[in-house]
């Protein structure tokens, strides 16, 4: 791996945590899902502020993440449940519990600090195998689609899913590299589309290039819809929703659900209140301290009283 790609990995801070509380904890005595639990840290801090009457129930797809979690988590006991899940496997996971609805849904799409130092091929700035799966147990890796995935579709996941400018031109540089050699580690990917990337800002082109990768590789924006959508229907009247997105395609999902939740065409009655009508991003503090949170987007929305429940 070139070394002016390199940087030092930081521990994962979580983002945003008193925007998130302030807009997602209204009853102390409620049930809470954090449907990205990661490693926990959004989880401790939604724990804090609730009772013990209060539970927490947490999902993620990433094992290892949630391994670290679980030791965070020990001192809250039984107010806490841990799922080794897809969020979207989520009303198996309440009807195991037996809980009818919750008091709020959090989602924080981003990818921890801890993930990036796993060797799955997250970051260009690790020497990893191509892998780039939230579950390692099953799906197709990012070696597999770069290798076997047309020009014409590899230039339509950078464009969609990184926005990378320049993506006709990157997708022709990977297809001429496979064919001397198939592509299967983090630095072979860097050195077939090192030649297309901006020398003014390196890191950013081959961050943009490698989150179209894992997205596509882990099918991160339908997940998103169909998460969205089922999250909202367990919410009870006041309950709350929050996400956290960082990057277009993402931001771009959840403001038309909240919008379209909250605004239907054909009169019929709204389910979702909108409690951010512009996005919240981090303050000029929080970024200074934690710099990986410049891009975080947050938006929330509240469960209407008077809508009838299904």
């Amino acid at each position: 791996m070139p070394q002016s790609y390199l940087g030092k990995r930081q521990p994962h801070v979580p983002v945003m945590v008193r925007e998130v509380l302030s807009l997602l904890v209204h009853d102390p005595n409620g049930i809470y899902v954090d449907c990205t639990a990661g490693c926990g840290g959004h989880t401790v801090a939604i724990l804090g502020k609730l009772s013990h009457q209060g539970r927490l129930i947490g999902l993620d797809r990433d094992k290892d993440s949630l391994l670290v979690a679980n030791e965070k988590l020990k001192a809250f006991g039984e107010r806490v449940f841990l799922f080794n899940k897809d969020f979207r496997k989520l009303p198996d996971v309440l009807e195991e519990l037996s809980v009818k609805s919750l008091s709020g849904v959090l989602f924080d799409l981003g990818l921890s600090s801890y993930q990036l130092g796993l060797k799955r091929g997250f970051s260009f700035q690790e020497e990893a195998p191509l892998d780039m799966r939230f579950d390692s147990t099953t799906g197709t890796t990012a070696a597999e689609i770069l290798n076997n995935s047309d020009e014409t579709r590899l230039a339509e996941i950078l464009r969609v899913y990184g926005d990378v400018r320049n993506a006709d031109r990157v997708a022709r540089s990977i297809v001429e590299h496979r064919k001397e050699k198939p592509l299967s580690t983090t630095a072979h990917l860097v050195t077939a589309v090192r030649r297309t990337i901006s020398s003014k800002n390196p890191n950013s082109s081959l961050a943009r290039i490698f989150q179209a990768i894992r997205i596509a590789v882990n099918g991160e924006l339908d997940a998103i819809r169909e998460g969205l959508a089922i999250a909202t229907t367990f919410l009870a009247r006041g309950g709350r929703i929050c996400v956290i997105g960082y990057h277009s395609g993402e931001d771009r999902i959840v403001k038309q659900f909240m919008r379209g939740e909250a605004t239907f065409a054909d009169g019929s009655s709204s389910r979702l209140e909108l409690l951010t009508h512009k996005v919240i991003r981090p303050s000029e503090q929080e970024v200074a301290a934690n710099p990986r949170s410049r891009s975080a987007r947050l938006r929330a929305a509240r469960r209407l009283e008077n809508e009838q429940i299904p």
